[in-house]
């Protein structure tokens, strides 16, 4: 008789879970199917639908079971960890930053959309439906998930790698170097990573999409700390390209003040003028402040350091010798 007991026991315990999955994974049943499907009486599946919704209701605060009176059907819906709105947000940011395939993006909305309520989804779905359709990536490759994992790892465990890099000069570490990533982020389209290349002995930035092949070492290493720069401090200084020697910039500009700030983070406005201009200053690399102060037109002339100067004058008249 004890033995009975506990196949019924373990019977019932198989029940809950295949109901609990078949309706955690978004199927509806109602009592005569779940009775046929495991050969059961009423009474025990009803006893088992209310064992989901109190152990829902203890350990899975964010999902509920439901009952549908129209349709007779049992289901569980998910409350979600995130607001609507908030996930909106989030997608809509993503979308905006062109930087993933669109197989890839349509991927990470797949996951996200698990975050917010089941009553939502649709919505949330139709809103992004125009931005999914018309979204253009800045680049086509299509594993830039995985390489990014695969970065993670490397930075984690301090993993050498032995890579292969297509830069968009021909110069800094391209093929046959071993390099240690040390940090990872994400700046204006493109992912970065930092990386302490050992026979250079020197740190870069490098471009996660533009490596072709990575090949990671067995052994870990310890990056001297003196090579590592912070990665807040790389960010600030990057603007488009991190490129050029690292300067102390002076400008002065007529638009809107902030534009500039936003653009050139970690810039600060020194002194306001009587014909409303600003002089802006702060840290950068020339090449970035190069191609944005060419970008600004008659709104912005710059002061210091002189081979920005020199730069811009002499880009400029390269520029206007084509229209000559």
């Amino acid at each position: 008789m004890a033995k009975d007991d506990e196949m019924n026991k373990l019977s019932s315990r198989e029940r809950i879970i295949a109901l609990f999955l078949r309706m955690f994974k978004g199927e509806t049943i109602t009592y005569t199917e779940a009775m046929a499907d495991y050969n059961a009486s009423q009474r025990p599946v009803q006893m088992d639908i209310q064992f989901i919704r109190t152990a829902l209701k203890e350990y899975m605060p964010e999902s509920e079971l439901f009952y549908d009176k129209g349709k007779g059907v049992h289901g569980i819906k998910s409350k979600g960890k995130f607001q609507s709105g908030e996930l909106l947000a989030i997608l809509k940011i993503l979308i905006g930053t062109r930087a993933f395939g669109k197989q890839e993006l349509m991927d990470i909305e797949y996951d996200l959309l698990e975050l917010i309520s089941t009553d939502d989804r649709s919505q949330v779905k139709r809103l992004l439906g125009a931005a999914n359709d018309a979204y253009i990536p800045v680049a086509q490759r299509d594993d830039l998930i995985e390489l990014i994992g695969n970065f993670f790892d490397w930075i984690i465990n301090k993993k050498p790698i032995e890579y292969d890099y297509k830069s968009s000069n021909g110069r800094g570490p391209q093929n046959g170097h071993v390099g240690i990533p040390f940090n990872l982020y994400f700046d204006r389209f493109y992912f970065y990573v930092r990386m302490y290349v050992i026979d250079l002995n020197k740190s870069y930035v490098c471009r996660v999409d533009r490596f072709t092949m990575c090949k990671p070492k067995s052994r870990s290493y310890n990056i001297p700390e003196i090579k590592k720069e912070d990665v807040n401090a790389a960010i600030n200084k990057t603007y488009l390209l991190k490129m050029g020697n690292e300067i102390h910039f002076k400008i002065q500009y007529w638009s809107y003040p902030q534009t500039a700030l936003d653009a050139l983070p970690g810039s600060k406005v020194e002194k306001i003028l009587d014909d409303g201009s600003v002089i802006i200053t702060g840290d950068i690399f020339l090449r970035g402040i190069l191609l944005w102060a060419l970008g600004q037109g008659d709104g912005v002339k710059v002061l210091a350091p002189q081979s920005l100067v020199d730069a811009v004058v002499e880009r400029l008249r390269k520029t206007m010798t084509l229209y000559e």
